[in-house]
Order: structure tokens, then sequence, then C-alpha cells
């Protein structure tokens, strides 16, 4: 244990210095093998990357049951990894991302028309837009490798606020890289493999359901919880692993 890997105990990290980091990887996005590296990392082994894009967009994809009558709200859009696959099926797409240059690679990868919508602002910002702002309600939600960036006290503000601007009827998948056994979190952890200091919360499965109970309580039932495929064997990330959940109601 070191003073950048802290077990258990709650620690806030700084959310600047995500974003910052964030900001740096989408201007790299042409030097990279893979663009998804981008946002799912593992840098020295970009084959993950393309194995967990293809997992989800085959398998994960059409359990969201995505059509025109869809109006999804993609929370952590990044440099649209789904929106190139949701667009073109969905009647409307909304991407949001706090890395301003996420949003700009975005909209430079995925605007294909008018259809779709890239916006810069983090997951407590979306909760804290009025109903009318969207002018509309979601009825599909995506939510990957988020809320593992978001403090404990902001985290459960996200959850509470952003429920209002979902429709009665409506599908979500979210997904983290969580603690396997123990919470961890790193604060200003020098990566090797990243070349760079790294702040992240991996919670525990369990600490997440704590949360996922604002949806419950809202009317929604999970489908699904599972782990994703698990594709990195290295020693350094024997901690965490990939873990999804599927709601609806």
């Amino acid at each position: 244990m070191s003073e950048h890997r802290i077990y258990e105990k709650k620690h806030d990290i700084n959310a600047t210095n995500t974003k910052d980091f964030y900001n740096e990887r989408a201007k790299m996005i042409a030097e990279l093998d893979n663009p998804y590296v981008t946002v799912l990392l593992g840098d020295q082994n970009p084959d993950c990357a393309a194995q967990w894009n293809k997992f989800e967009k085959e398998y994960i994809l059409p359990q969201l049951k995505v059509d025109k009558d869809s109006a999804v709200l993609d929370i952590g859009c990044g440099i649209g990894r789904w929106a190139e696959s949701v667009i073109p099926l969905a009647g409307y797409y909304f991407g949001a991302d706090f890395s301003e240059e996420m949003v700009k690679t975005a909209r430079n990868r995925c605007s294909y028309g008018g259809n779709c919508t890239f916006y810069n602002a983090s997951f407590n910002e979306i909760a804290e837009k009025d109903e009318s702002f969207f002018q509309r309600k979601f009825n599909r939600v995506i939510i990957g490798g988020v809320c593992m960036y978001i403090n404990d006290k902001d985290l459960e503000k996200c959850f509470k606020g952003f429920v209002k601007h979902l429709d009665e009827h409506c599908i979500m998948y979210l997904t983290e890289t969580v603690a396997v056994e123990t919470r961890l979190t790193l604060d200003r952890f020098p990566s090797e493999a990243l070349k760079t200091d790294y702040d992240v919360i991996y919670r525990t499965p369990d600490e997440y359901n704590e949360y996922y109970k604002i949806l419950t309580e809202a009317g929604f039932k999970i489908v699904k919880q599972d782990f994703l495929p698990h594709l990195n064997d290295d020693k350094q990330y024997s901690e965490t692993d990939r873990w999804y959940s599927v709601f609806e109601r």
C-alpha cells in the first residue's frame, strides 16, 4: 500500500485531474493503434479494447432494443464509441461528456445528421438540468466508465437528479470497472501503462447496488448483472474487473 493506493476507506479524487487526463487522451487518438483505447484504456494491449467493444456491440446493444422510437441518452459518450452504432438505429441520440476534447472528437467522428447532439457536460451537470432543457424524455440510457470518476457525495446526487429525464418505459445499460474484493482508490497514481498520473475510485458491485436502489425505488428492475469477459490477465489488473447492469421499467 502507498499514499497513491487507498484501500477500503472513502477518499475523494480530484475531478479536474480526470478531465485533464481525458482531454489529453482525445488529442492523442491519431497516435493509437485502436481508437477505442482512448476511452477503454489498456494502451499496452489494444486488442482488449477491441474485444470489449465487440462484446458490448454484439451482446449488450441488442438488449437495449434501440429503434426509431428510441431517444438515447449516452452519459460519458467519449469519442462516440456507442454513438457510431446507436445513431443509425435511433430516432434521437444525445451524447454528453465532461471532456470538451472528447466531445469535439465525437462530433467529428459521428455527426451523421440531425438526429444527434453532442454536449460538453458531466453526469452531475446533466442531472442538474431542468426537465425542459432536453424537451423530451429518454427511453434508452448508456452510462459507461463514468461513476468511477465521481466522488461518493456527488454520485448519489447524480442518480437522484437524472431520473427525472427518463421516460416511463426505459432500458438502461450501466457499466464500470469495479474492485473484485476491496474498494480501491487511486489518487494521482503514477501509471506506467498510461504514462501519467491516474485518479479513479474502484467501488465493489455491492457499493454500486446501494446507489442503484435509487433506480429500483423509481420503478426500475434489474434485468441482468454480470462481469464482462475478463480479457486482461496482467497481474496489475487482478484487483479490478469490468461489471455491468441492465435495468428496465
